[in-house]
């Protein structure tokens, strides 16, 4: 796109038929100027039908065209957009306490169908950073907050169920996902807590974590696992090898409840099968949504030095023409 940098200067155009009509209207008679003896060449001026005589005030007129094109700043620009985005930090804090091998998301335990709907929320949120933080009796940052998605989907590929962990620290595991999220600058912080039991371990109780992350604006949505009642989990055999044993796994949905209320979420959601687990991270997604603004500039470059140029070659030709071609003559010989 074409643009001028001082476009009222265009204005200075209107002296070029100010200077045609003095030129032709009121310039009757012109001064003969031969630096030159040119008989031939001005009895052959004068009785050609040529109108050399427009001649000169063409090429001035050229010059003083070009010359008022290149001090209004001629620019040539190409549009080009810029999509900026104000994308969200989550963490995701996932129990791999040793009752997540529960049988009841069957063909998958609880830990896998964990793992399978977290990657399909990355995947579809390619513009926000992402954390991962595991927690049983002690919990381990994973993945620090990153834009490597890669990373982050192949470190919840080898979550394992410490199956060592006889209590599961919920409060530790929250604490640790909200330090995560503490020097954030990111508009929206949001941590998805994936748990299937009972907070019975560690230094930081649930609640005074869940405060923590209100004091910093960090959003929590607490996510309990598994089916109410008996539930199958494998056992080792060695003599049949594993065997399923139905089981009753306690889940403290209240503490969740509670989590959810103190950090502005609500309601903690209850995944009782896989269907269940992604429908409530479909509706996570649908409820932070990543801002987009788009910006559009123009990227310019200066094209005045062509127009000079021009006017320069315009000045010389006369010159030319006056010194070897064509005199001055005056309008009828």
């Amino acid at each position: 796109m074409l643009k001028f940098g001082h476009p009222w200067l265009l204005l200075l155009l209107l002296v070029i038929p100010l200077y045609l009509i003095w030129e032709f209207v009121f310039q009757k008679k012109r001064r003969l100027y031969l630096p030159h003896s040119r008989v031939k060449q001005l009895r052959y001026l004068s009785h050609s039908q040529y109108p050399y005589h427009f001649l000169y005030p063409v090429l001035r007129s050229c010059i003083l065209l070009f010359l008022c094109i290149a001090v209004a700043q001629p620019r040539w620009g190409i549009k080009t957009r810029d999509l900026s985005n104000k994308g969200v930090d989550i963490v995701m804090a996932i129990d791999i306490s040793g009752s997540m091998l529960a049988m009841d998301f069957a063909p998958k335990n609880r830990l896998s169908a964990a793992v399978s709907v977290a990657k399909d929320f990355v995947k579809r949120r390619p513009n926000d950073r992402f954390g991962l933080v595991a927690f049983s009796e002690y919990a381990l940052t994973q993945v620090p907050l990153t834009f490597d998605h890669l990373a982050m989907l192949n470190s919840l590929d080898k979550l394992k169920v410490n199956e060592e962990a006889s209590a599961t620290a919920i409060g530790m595991g929250l604490a640790k996902a909200v330090a995560r999220l503490k020097n954030s600058t990111a508009k929206s912080k949001v941590i998805i807590l994936i748990t299937d039991g009972v907070s019975n371990t560690g230094e930081i109780d649930p609640l005074t974590a869940a405060g923590m992350a209100k004091e910093l604006g960090i959003k929590v949505y607490p996510i309990g696992v598994g089916s109410k009642g008996l539930v199958p989990f494998p056992y080792s055999d060695p003599i049949f090898g594993t065997r399923y044993i139905n089981t009753y796994i306690d889940l403290d949905m209240e503490t969740l409840n509670k989590i959810a209320e103190t950090t502005g979420t609500g309601k903690a959601a209850l995944a009782t099968d896989a269907k269940g687990l992604a429908d409530i991270m479909n509706e996570i997604d649908r409820l932070e949504k990543t801002l987009f603004t788009t910006q559009f500039r123009y990227n310019y470059s200066e094209q005045f030095m062509p127009f000079l140029w021009l006017a320069f070659a315009f000045l010389v030709l006369e010159l030319l023409l006056k010194i070897f071609i064509l005199p001055v003559l005056p309008e009828q010989l």
